[in-house]
């Protein structure tokens, strides 16, 4: 039998805030083997709405 050990990594956005990497957002980000913190970035949630509102908009046309 072999045992490995995997680290996994978890960012949590800071309060009123959300990450993105341009095109995912979350609140919570378990990061995987290639992925790094650096990926992301937040947003403020008012932001995070606007976009959601602009894809909305988009879809309608």
């Amino acid at each position: 039998m072999k045992k490995t050990k995997i680290e996994l990594i978890k960012i949590t956005a800071s309060e009123g805030m959300m990450f993105t990497n341009g095109e995912t957002y979350s609140k919570e980000i378990y990061l995987g083997c290639n992925d790094s913190p650096d990926n992301w970035h937040e947003i403020t949630d008012a932001e995070y709405a606007e976009i959601l509102k602009e894809e909305e908009e988009k879809e309608e046309i």
